[in-house]
């Protein structure tokens, strides 16, 4: 959110880098250092530029207190620290967020999972060496969910074959299905199936996992939106806008291509017979 608003208030005044490095007297270097968030400024640093880009008063007093919380570690010990560091910033922004909305494929998502089909995924070969307590990734998982609970606005489209492939049992995907009817019952929740007979037409990059967050906005500063990638070892967030328009273009042709909610709903109640 700080780089956001610096990035802002930069484009607005028209000041290049070169610029702001005389003002604070440092190598051109630092300040895309810091303007690409290779480098954590200080609350000095923060002070100088944005009096520099013709910050407000209030504009100033909140890149500040942005700059002096920056970098804070959450709570991440107990059954959290099962989450690697590329999921904690997730994490944090799905407890901060209004707006969620989450694409997946091949697998139901984590904040629709049951405990059954959480203790099914974490008993699978883990790579790169991770390895965590089931009971731990299980209260972690559950706890997570209680965002879906809160004043959050959540849209998810599932591929077909996330209901399709089992895991586990049939016992377990029937579990899986009867809680995916429970949450899509929720007023502030929607769920919509990708079928793999489309009826809306083809869409490129269906296979595509992917997040779209809104962080609404703290007092004066701009709201953030964000993509999030899930990778085999790591994670990817993108807050660039012309880029999160892309996902935003995706998104909409990849509802336009599935069944609407209540088809969908439908959809899950047959596959909960099929499991019976």
């Amino acid at each position: 959110m700080l780089n956001n608003e610096l990035h802002r208030l930069k484009r607005k005044s028209g000041i290049k880098d070169e610029e702001t490095a005389r003002y604070l007297g440092c190598r051109g270097t630092k300040i895309s250092r810091i303007m690409n968030m290779a480098s954590r400024p200080s609350v000095a640093d923060v002070k100088m530029m944005g009096e520099l880009y013709g910050a407000s008063p209030e504009q100033l007093a909140m890149l500040m207190d942005l700059a002096r919380n920056l970098g804070r570690k959450g709570d991440w010990t107990g059954y959290k620290s099962v989450y690697r560091e590329s999921a904690r910033l997730l994490i944090d922004m799905e407890a901060r967020c209004d707006q969620l909305r989450r694409a997946g494929v091949n697998m139901v998502p984590g904040l629709l999972q049951t405990e059954p089909y959480v203790r099914v995924l974490s008993r699978l070969m883990a790579r790169f060496g991770f390895t965590f307590d089931e009971d731990d990734t299980v209260q972690a998982r559950l706890a997570r969910q209680a965002v879906l609970h809160g004043n959050v606005k959540a849209s998810f489209i599932l591929c077909e074959s996330a209901l399709r492939r089992v895991f586990g049992d049939r016992t377990v995907m029937y579990g899986q299905m009867k809680h995916l009817l429970t949450v899509a019952s929720q007023p502030n929740v929607e769920i919509q199936i990708l079928p793999f007979a489309g009826t809306g037409g083809q869409v490129m990059y269906s296979w595509l996992s992917f997040a779209l967050i809104h962080v609404p906005s703290r007092g004066i500063s701009t709201p953030l939106n964000f993509v999030h990638l899930e990778q085999f070892d790591d994670a990817r967030f993108i807050d660039d806008p012309d880029l999160v328009n892309s996902y935003e273009r995706l998104w909409s042709e990849l509802v336009a291509a599935s069944l609407c909610p209540m088809e969908s709903v439908h959809f899950i109640g047959k596959m909960v017979k099929e499991y019976q």
